[in-house]
């Protein structure tokens, strides 16, 4: 999508994240033979690859607390995003795949910056099979937030009607126009973080207003991975997930 290429591109360090090879690349694992319960789906900020939630303890955390789960990280760079296919090649290419032959009792989205909002249009895609997701320090887009925020918070807020297909121009206001309706009634379960110095904290405020304040987590430090795996570990820790995916 070219309004959010626009703002995330400058972190890009190579221009090999602005490709979108197809299938897309992915990073697994999973328990075998053993059948999860749980899958994890993470989901790569601009700049960073799948490969990251190996390197920066993400999957070890998981592991580390023995949770019946399998994990797989998508490659879903800014290329994705950029010609609008992100949500639809983590589906096809990414969740399809792990799945098959498999039943999971849970699946979540997990993703940070621009995973964050890919966390946001994956689920808008496919709500139905998703239990919940964790977006950490997301990118909201520019402007709703704070004309929600004028408007006296998401309830009060007057959202446009449903589109029947998202682009560059309206998704933006379909995401909060469905970020209303998952506050309100709850599901699928929304869980939000980031660090009390992320430049992206004041967008993430206005949507935290509208949930419970056990699905919202905050911990010092800027838009990095250290504070963002941080959020996870108590995300792991704190939530009824510990519950959901044990062996």
């Amino acid at each position: 999508m070219n309004r959010l290429l626009a703002l995330v591109v400058l972190s890009c360090s190579s221009c090999a994240f602005l490709s979108a090879p197809v299938p897309m690349p992915s990073v697994k694992s999973q328990l075998e033979p053993a059948r999860a319960k749980c899958l994890f789906v993470f989901l790569p900020g601009a700049g960073d690859q799948a490969s990251d939630f190996v390197k920066y303890g993400f999957f070890e955390a998981v592991r580390s607390r023995g949770l019946s789960a399998d994990l797989v990280a998508a490659n879903a760079t800014i290329g994705y995003y950029n010609t609008g296919v992100a949500a639809a090649r983590v589906h096809e290419d990414v969740v399809v795949p792990v799945k098959a032959g498999r039943s999971y009792e849970q699946t979540w989205v997990v993703g940070m910056s621009m995973g964050g909002m890919g966390t946001l249009l994956y689920s808008h895609e496919h709500e139905a099979e998703v239990t919940g997701l964790f977006a950490l320090a997301p990118f909201l887009g520019s402007g709703v937030a704070q004309e929600v925020e004028r408007a006296g918070g998401l309830r009060a807020w007057k959202a446009p009607e449903k589109v029947e297909k998202m682009t560059s121009g309206n998704y933006q206001q379909e995401i909060w126009r469905w970020l209303q309706e998952v506050t309100a009634r709850g599901t699928p379960q929304l869980y939000l973080g980031w660090g009390t110095e992320d430049r992206l904290g004041e967008s993430a405020s206005v949507l935290a207003a509208a949930l419970p304040k056990e699905r919202v987590f905050n911990v010092p430090g800027p838009h990095k991975w250290e504070p963002w795996r941080k959020l996870w570990e108590r995300f792991l820790d704190e939530t009824p997930i510990k519950q959901a995916c044990a062996p």
